[in-house]
């Protein structure tokens, strides 16, 4: 009896430290598209950013500073200290950063954009919203510049403005459902500026019925209202 007991108390603390540090959450929209599709099950770390910080490049579950009642899930794109601008004139459009606010301009080379990106594409004013001309913004200590991957249907920082750090709930890490696309590809890559001449390829294109704003199911959390 007493085995039994010890199996089952041991049992208990796992179930709790894993259900403490990983969620699974839902993709409800099709902001995430060229990544993720509506419905996609995914698999969420709640601790990975009390060790480190938010990367270029995550995919990560955050509280949308237009609607504090929704989780959205978005890519970080500008990383604190960052100079980031958006120039719609090229093509296709490119997201130029200087890493740190130092050195020369660079591209974001974004192999998962499902289709040519051609809204909103200048930006940024100083809190990060889009703009009517490509203009420089440094992002400020403790925020992020998130967006979506499928760009033309998607609410993220050129709408609602940088993210603060403190809300950034948990970083993506896997896709487990539908097991066919176990995983979430390649992330971002920065070219020097001179490779924005050339054409950069992309996924082929995709068919979205309805833009939506990119919110997720987040699990045993709390209720999100679709958007």
């Amino acid at each position: 009896m007493r085995d039994v007991l010890e199996v089952l108390i041991i049992a208990v603390v796992l179930y709790i430290a894993i259900w403490s540090a990983l969620q699974t959450v839902r993709v409800d929209g099709d902001s995430m598209v060229g990544t993720l599709q509506n419905n996609d099950l995914l698999l969420a770390s709640k601790v990975s950013y009390y060790f480190g910080d938010p990367q270029r490049g995550d995919i990560v579950v955050l509280i949308p500073p237009s609607d504090p009642t929704k989780d959205f899930i978005k890519r970080v794109v500008g990383v604190p200290g960052d100079t980031l601008e958006i120039d719609g004139n090229r093509s296709p459009t490119a997201v130029l950063i200087k890493p740190g606010g130092k050195g020369n301009w660079q591209v974001v080379r974004e192999p998962y954009l499902p289709q040519r990106w051609d809204t909103m594409t200048f930006c940024c004013q100083a809190n990060g919203i889009a703009s009517t001309v490509p203009q420089p913004m440094t992002i400020p200590s403790g925020e992020y510049f998130v967006m979506g991957d499928n760009r033309n249907f998607s609410s993220d920082s050129r709408s609602f403005g940088l993210v603060q750090r403190k809300s950034i709930l948990a970083k993506a890490f896997v896709r487990i459902l539908p097991f066919a696309h176990f995983g979430f590809g390649a992330g971002p890559t920065l070219l020097p500026d001179a490779a924005a001449s050339v054409e950069i390829p992309m996924a082929p294109a995709l068919v979205v019925a309805l833009p939506c704003s990119g919110v997720l199911s987040w699990r045993r959390r709390r209720r999100v209202r679709r958007s």
